[in-house]
């Protein structure tokens, strides 16, 4: 290891900072936006309460990150070369205990505010694990996890509250749709590195598919993300919100689709484009719900 990475390596800041990269910010920070909006559509108020509920769901969803890299850590190096772990800035029995212990603090905490959502944070962690320890190379399965991690997290969100609001159909289901498109592109960006390790998934062709996948996904959550303007009496401020979120997401899959072979670097940004706009459809629609 180089000296400089070494000094690097022993200084408490950046050992702090390398564990806060690992728990993926931006993935449970979209975990956080979905159990507060989640609670708001489930009749719940806005207060401190809305914020510990939210962020006990968030440590599991980063504790199942986190406890994913450390299992996959030999793979991580190819596929993830930045990863904190494939750096060597986090040691895997840190990253280990890191993981299990954002898991446990966040069931522990869900067990505090009820049977349901217990159960439902307890299901989101144990679909993540069962992809993270079983399920990593099979077709499609990592697809399915990042929807998860945005679904989840409504589902939650709403049962914590009491339910007392119509299920969050809509929004789980455009999420849903839109982390899908998000995670397909990803794909593109990782081909190589997953035709190395054997990992399969829809990119592994090197066609247009992958693509036109995601395309379809982002224009099925833009339809699916009008509909309570129509069918629940949303405002027209929210009508604005949703067409604005799907034209983007249709724009950018466009792009992608007009490429003769898909591009790794744009398919990556298109992807964080697409958590990007989760997060601000998430904002938007609990904004709808305090007026």
């Amino acid at each position: 290891m180089p000296k400089e990475e070494k000094k690097r390596r022993r200084d408490p800041n950046a050992v702090l900072l390398a564990n806060l990269r690992l728990m993926r910010p931006a993935d449970w920070g979209l975990a956080f936006a979905g159990a507060a909006l989640g609670a708001r559509l489930g009749g719940g108020p806005v207060h401190i309460s809305v914020t510990l509920g939210a962020s006990a769901i968030a440590a599991v969803i980063a504790g199942a990150f986190v406890n994913g890299d450390w299992l996959h850590r030999s793979t991580r190096l190819l596929a993830k070369p930045h990863n904190p772990l494939a750096q060597g800035l986090v040691r895997p029995g840190e990253a280990k205990w890191l993981g299990f212990a954002l898991l446990a603090l966040g069931l522990a905490a869900t067990s505090m505010l009820g049977f349901r959502p217990f159960a439902a944070a307890f299901f989101t962690a144990a679909l993540l694990l069962l992809f993270n320890y079983f399920l990593d190379r099979v077709f499609f399965a990592r697809n399915v996890a990042a929807a998860a991690v945005v679904v989840m997290p409504v589902v939650y969100g709403w049962l914590w509250a009491g339910a007392a609001g119509d299920p969050p159909v809509v929004p789980a289901a455009a999420a849903g749709l839109m982390a899908v498109a998000a995670s397909v592109f990803r794909d593109v960006e990782s081909r190589r590195a997953d035709e190395m390790v054997g990992r399969k998934t829809l990119a592994a062709s090197g066609g247009r598919l992958p693509v036109v996948v995601a395309g379809v996904a982002a224009a099925s959550a833009a339809a699916i993300a009008l509909t309570p303007y129509w069918l629940q009496g949303y405002s027209r401020r929210y009508l604005a919100l949703a067409a604005a979120v799907g034209g983007l997401m249709i724009f950018y899959a466009a792009l992608n689709l007009r490429r003769p072979k898909p591009d790794p670097l744009f398919a990556a940004s298109t992807a964080r484009m697409f958590k990007f706009l989760i997060f601000v459809y998430f904002a938007g629609l609990y904004w709808e719900t305090l007026t």
